[in-house]
């Protein structure tokens, strides 16, 4: 029979009663939250054998937490396992990938965000081409490889590994093991295997806004509105605290730059503050169990999963709230500095984008006015003629007495 709780109750259970008086009994998979219909009946052989399989399921003992060794882009083990015996020449890329990974003029340079997913794609190529000389690599060698890459892992993921060469290659002139005399960075003139569309993440329009807010339970509402108003990436947002908020600002540490800036908070953004429950001490933004989120890959799944599978609109995902923000402050007339300033760009790039396309916006709008006004008069002018010639015409009748 299926085991009970110390006071005689069975555990993880969720009953939802129905309109018709019958009540559909769940079992919530204490981890993941997932519900399991189970037979209605809870005295029935049938319940017990379908609840004891799952309760013994949920009371296995977790996982022991993956390092970061363990966890990345590369999923699979054997992408990055590297046999103990190789031994790497100096000179060699292996060689190379070790200092980079240890340098201040290398890896560590980045964000923690950066070397977290640049480590494994480092250990791919250290397995792939580890025992070759840095020196000795050409164009072909590169687009061989990445073409490799490309059909294995996607053609992002063999563009990375074509930027992690550049960056190599720059960083082995600091050495004297690399000598390779007058040659030029062998991935200049590289293929380039990501295909990219013209338009990359798209920023939501209103009815998508709309749809989400409305579909949304609330504490999704709240991040939804967050990342929109503050134009932050998720990683930033599941960050903020309650004691980073002064009541106009909030001070924001933005894990891809590292940089800490004082955010003033938009209206709309100050009164979700001001008036959403602190379901935790410490951290502003909860999931739906009211605790903080670990990490922005939960809520990006979250958010995902809302859009493009209960809206049904695939082509939207969390990173486009950020090219909202952009698109308003451009819109609003920010210049690129304040732009910048806001969204934490390091490079005037992006934010020359959202001007650009902000103008095109307004001159869209400028444009169909004249264009309307034009139609308008147009049409004056036409009826103008309209009447003169039937006034004419009147006038030549003759009338019959």
């Amino acid at each position: 029979m299926a085991k009970k709780a110390k006071d005689g109750k069975r555990q993880y259970l969720y009953r939802q009663p129905q309109a018709n008086g019958t009540v559909y009994v769940y079992f919530r998979m204490p981890r993941t939250g997932k519900l399991t219909r189970l037979p209605d009946d809870e005295a029935s052989q049938e319940f017990a054998d379908a609840y004891d399989p799952l309760l013994r399921a949920a009371k296995q003992p977790r996982p022991a937490p993956r390092s970061k060794d363990q966890l990345g882009r590369w999923k699979n083990p054997r992408d990055y396992t590297i046999d103990a015996k190789v031994v790497f020449r100096p000179g060699s890329v292996g060689w190379f990938i070790d200092k980079y990974k240890t340098s201040e003029f290398g890896l560590l340079k980045l964000s923690s965000g950066t070397q977290y997913n640049y480590g494994f794609a480092l250990d791919v190529m250290k397995k792939k081409l580890g025992t070759g000389m840095l020196h000795d690599f050409n164009q072909r060698s590169v687009d061989i490889y990445t073409s490799e890459i490309a059909d294995q892992h996607g053609g992002a993921a063999a563009d990375q590994q074509r930027s992690l060469i550049t960056n190599l290659w720059r960083f082995a002139k600091r050495f004297a093991e690399f000598k390779p005399g007058d040659k030029l960075c062998p991935t200049l003139g590289a293929i380039h295997h990501y295909e990219h569309d013209g338009v990359g993440i798209l920023a939501w329009p209103e009815n998508v806004y709309d749809a989400a807010i409305a579909k949304a339970k609330r504490h999704l509402v709240e991040i939804i509105s967050g990342l929109r108003y503050t134009g932050q990436r998720g990683s930033d947002l599941v960050d903020m605290q309650w004691d980073d908020y002064d009541g106009k600002r909030i001070n924001v540490v933005q894990q891809k730059t590292g940089e800490r800036i004082w955010l003033t908070c938009p209206a709309p953004f100050k009164q979700m503050l001001d008036t959403m429950p602190r379901h935790d001490p410490v951290y502003i933004f909860t999931n739906c169990w009211k605790r903080p989120y670990k990490h922005a890959g939960t809520l990006g799944t979250a958010i995902r999963h809302l859009v493009q599978k209960k809206l049904k609109l695939p082509d939207y995902s969390m990173h486009g709230l950020r090219k909202n923000a952009g698109m308003e402050l451009a819109l609003a007339g920010c210049s690129v500095s304040e732009i910048m300033a806001v969204l934490g760009h390091k490079s005037p790039k992006m934010a020359m984008f959202y001007v650009k396309q902000a103008s095109k916006v307004q001159l869209s709008e400028t444009a169909t006015a004249k264009l309307e006004t034009y139609l308008e008069g147009r049409g004056r002018e036409r009826i103008r003629y309209a009447d003169e010639r039937i006034a004419e015409r009147r006038a030549k009748i003759k009338r019959v007495k």
